[in-house]
């Protein structure tokens, strides 16, 4: 885990380095290398190699410049716009490179605009502030509208040009990146909204800065490697309940693809066995389509449906791990019945015929397993009062998004949005539960106060499924032996891997939760399996 860190804390990282023997001139030596080779990278990918540089007065502009020298030197087109510069200054920037980038005046912007195939901001790093002069900002939208007509990448150095990196406001106008390339340490402005619309994917680069220590009631930002270390090793005398086994509690005759793709991301997270408990009349139609999973049929929607469904799953519990609950469930009386029973809250609903109702002693006791709560069952949830005070035994992972947060914590969506980390951890310190709120960076809020963050924002995940997805994910290594803060921030990191993975092969517009369910295999073989190829294991073997 990485801390995100305010300006100040970036600025004491840069004196350490110095104390250390790192000079500044090194530092902006680092960056702009870390730069040139992460735009080298993009551009295996591409024909052009024209580059336009917009650079600004400050070390931002001069690692922008260092990174102009080593493209130009590699071979590179590379012109230079400068704001309130005027010349290169005293940087660590190759000479005959430096000589061989173009510094172009205003009027000829236009025309490289055009041609760029790469436009790099480097005008204001993170002591900026989130207002974008006249000039600059009509060279922003410029820039834009090139990205829209020629797919021309844009990249920002640091954090985009007109964000706040202490507070994450933004001007309108600030530079709107595919790729932030961020310099060193990851900066908390540029995680929170608005100015997270800016940075695109952001690439975090070591550059020699000492890492501040990420403790209690941190923000962190979650990364691979951990997630790779929460991994639990697999032995060779396992087997699949020993590897661990979720029972998943969902589905209706309108939903009953959530139950579904939440089964097969458990299975793809590594469960040894999944169950589904849903409705009889959903079985073949499921089981048609997904023949890995095994089914715990539940009676369908008559009289009494709930709470026979609720005895089934509380006499199959001992033998899973974890529960999932909620994908696809619906709202209805059977529903409701079911969660009360299972979870041993308030009392039962009357049905219309007056049966199924039982005196307070009736209502099972409540319950202190391991769950993951989503969709139906956090709405159920948030009609229970305080129900936090009643489950203090369970181990609960909640998986809201910013509505299902709102109606938990029985305020207005937009207080949510307003501050949504706040909210997310007040609520995981009242229920004394971990929170993942599914917004922006998804965040993983934990009851002792500490916020672990996803590493990217994925748009392409605005789309039926992936919800479900991520809590399977999450299920999935719950069974495993993952405590809930563990198997919530392995959950977050992975799916997030996987929807990259997805994004590249499907595109961000034509992206469906199958995607990310189809990618997981490739995320969970590069964190677990060694990186020798398996491939050349096998030939030796036959060779032998």
């Amino acid at each position: 885990m990485e801390k995100l860190c305010r300006v100040e804390e970036v600025r004491r990282a840069e004196a350490e380095a110095v104390a250390q023997g790192l000079s500044l001139t090194e530092l902006m030596r680092r960056a702009g290398q870390a730069v040139a080779e992460t735009i080298e990278q993009l551009a295996s990918r591409k024909q052009g190699r024209r580059a336009l540089f917009l650079v600004g007065p400050g070390n931002n502009g001069g690692d922008g410049l260092v990174a102009a020298s080593l493209l130009a030197l590699a071979g590179w087109d590379c012109a230079v716009w400068s704001w309130n510069r005027r010349e290169p200054g005293a940087i660590p920037a190759e000479p005959t490179g430096l000589a061989r980038c173009r510094w172009i005046e205003s009027e000829e912007l236009d025309r490289e605009l055009s041609l760029a195939d790469v436009i790099v901001d480097a005008i204001f790093g993170i002591g900026g502030r989130p207002e974008v002069p006249e000039p600059v900002a009509t060279i922003f939208e410029a820039a834009h509208r090139a990205r829209r007509v020629r797919n021309t990448v844009l990249v920002a150095v640091d954090v985009p040009s007109g964000i706040d990196s202490d507070t994450g406001a933004a001007d309108a106008r600030a530079f709107r990146a595919d790729l932030t390339v961020m310099l060193g340490l990851p900066k908390i402005g540029a995680y929170q909204f608005p100015a997270l619309r800016h940075t695109g994917l952001i690439r975090l680069v070591d550059i020699g800065l000492p890492k501040p220590p990420v403790g209690p009631g941190s923000v962190a930002l979650l990364t691979l490697q951990d997630a790779r270390g929460w991994l639990p090793e697999r032995t060779a005398a396992t087997h699949k309940w020993a590897v661990g086994a979720v029972l998943i509690v969902g589905g209706a005759p309108n939903y009953y693809g959530a139950p579904r793709l939440a089964a097969s991301a458990a299975l793809r997270a590594g469960a040894g066995l999944v169950t589904l408990s849903v409705p009889r009349s959903l079985v073949p139609s499921i089981a048609a389509a997904l023949a890995d999973v095994t089914f715990l049929p539940a009676p369908d929607g008559d009289v009494g449906a709930g709470q026979r469904w609720a005895n089934l799953v509380r006499d199959a519990l001992p033998r899973y791990r974890a529960l999932l609950v909620g994908p696809g469930l619906g709202q209805d009386q059977t529903a409701d019945e079911l969660l009360r029973y299972l979870f041993g809250l308030g009392r039962v609903r009357r049905g219309s015929l007056g049966f199924g109702v039982p005196a307070d002693d009736e209502v099972p006791q409540r319950f202190a397993g391991y769950a993951v709560i989503d969709a139906d069952g956090l709405n159920w949830l948030a009609k229970m009062g305080s129900w936090w005070e009643e489950l203090r035994e369970a181990q609960l992972v909640l998986t809201p998004h910013p509505g299902e947060l709102a109606r938990l914590c029985g305020c207005d969506v937009t207080t949510i949005l307003e501050d949504p980390w706040t909210q997310a951890l007040e609520a995981a310190v009242t229920f004394g539960q971990h929170v993942v709120l599914k917004y922006g960076h998804t965040a993983v809020a934990c009851p002792d106060g500490s916020l672990l963050l996803a590493p990217q924002v994925h748009p392409a995940l605005a789309t039926a499924g992936t919800g479900d997805v991520l809590a399977g994910v999450i299920a999935g290594l719950a069974a495993q032996g993952l405590g809930p803060r563990e198997a919530a921030a392995a959950g977050v990191v992975i799916a997030g891997e996987a929807a990259l993975h997805a994004v590249v092969s499907a595109g961000t517009l034509s992206l469906t939760a199958s995607d990310v369910v189809a990618a997981l295999p490739k995320v969970l073989r590069a964190l677990y399996d060694p990186q020798w190829s398996p491939e050349r294991v096998v030939s030796a073997i036959e060779e032998n």
